[in-house]
């Protein structure tokens, strides 16, 4: 078991009460605890707002016409299948959270957008690959992986999922680039997480009775969850979207075009590996007035990103030849 110096991942519903009209029954409660009731949802509407500041709908012809007149790319974002080209461009360049545009096209002809994304630069994980949920639409998909045997996967959105396929083969462990973007984020408040209702507290309830006999519903205290010093990852409404709880270890600065972003570098220890890192990124739409620093504990609802490691950050990216800016 994990104590408050490591990490739970935790079999914790993110929305208490799916059915406001009754309580869940402890097999319903069970699956709810263990996301088993999670979607697959595909779309990158609220992820685009938060670092937009704005109408998706309305600010993404913009930022594709940005990224494909000032936007670069690296060798490894190009690859090739059959015979359709695929070029990732991304900008700004001097930043490491960007807008990116996926262009394609066969060989040797006119490419055109398939896909567009926010893309983070996340921090090298060593993850064994678990499952893959491909999207319809676009290049990308999520992935499933596991961080110690006997785990749950973890779900990230891969925006280069068209590349990194191959490699991203069931048992097989890659470093992975995990980042994460916070689509709320808050200053942590309790240090102690007192519940009486719920998923969670359903569980707690038969527990509790079954090792209590003769007492009756109505006898069963509240539950009660020390979080101070917690590392807490917690499935969310939708793959790829998790409810953390963690120490801010490092604070950056950053921007996408006129957005202020914090870059929270946080770790999750574990008993038996080397602890998970991630890149948090923590747009001024989502923070408002709060300005993290290093130290303070923080909960945060967060939709993960990552790709197979490619070339270090500090590659120069390039206008391709072969892809004209538009005009």
């Amino acid at each position: 078991m994990a104590d408050n110096k490591n990490v739970d991942i935790a079999s914790a519903s993110a929305q208490d009460g799916v059915e406001a009209s009754r309580k869940p029954t402890p097999e319903e409660a069970r699956a709810m605890l263990e996301g088993a009731n999670r979607q697959h949802f595909e779309g990158l509407g609220i992820q685009w707002s938060v670092l937009l500041g704005g109408n998706p709908q309305q600010l993404m012809p913009q930022v594709v016409g940005t990224v494909l007149h000032e936007g670069g790319t690296r060798p490894v974002w190009q690859w090739k299948v059959k015979n359709d080209d695929f070029v990732v461009m991304a900008w700004p360049q001097d930043s490491p959270v960007r807008a990116s545009v996926t262009m394609s096209g066969p060989e040797g002809e006119k490419m055109r957008p398939v896909d567009a994304c926010p893309l983070l630069e996340g921090l090298p994980n060593d993850m064994t690959v678990a499952e893959l949920h491909p999207w319809q639409a676009g290049i990308g998909g999520n992935v499933g992986c596991t961080m110690e045997e006997g785990r749950k996967p973890l779900w990230f959105y891969d925006p280069m999922m068209e590349r990194d396929h191959d490699d991203l083969t069931p048992g097989v462990t890659q470093t992975i680039l995990l980042a994460g973007l916070a689509l709320s984020l808050r200053k942590a408040l309790l240090d102690e997480l007192t519940i009486t209702q719920g998923s969670a507290y359903e569980v707690h309830a038969e527990s509790w009775l079954q090792q209590n006999p003769g007492k009756s519903r109505l006898d069963v205290p509240p539950l009660k969850i020390p979080l101070s010093g917690k590392h807490l990852i917690m499935p969310g409404q939708s793959f790829c979207e998790y409810q953390m709880r963690a120490t801010v270890a490092q604070v950056e600065d950053c921007m996408l075009e006129k957005m202020p972003v914090k870059l929270l570098y946080l770790h999750f220890p574990f008993e038996s590996r080397e602890a998970m890192h991630l890149a948090l990124y923590a747009p001024k739409t989502v923070l408002k007035d709060y300005e993290p620093k290093e130290g303070d504990e923080i909960d945060a609802y967060v939709w993960l990103q990552g790709r197979i490691v490619d070339l270090p950050p500090s590659s120069h990216d390039e206008m391709p030849e072969h892809v004209s800016p538009l005009q």
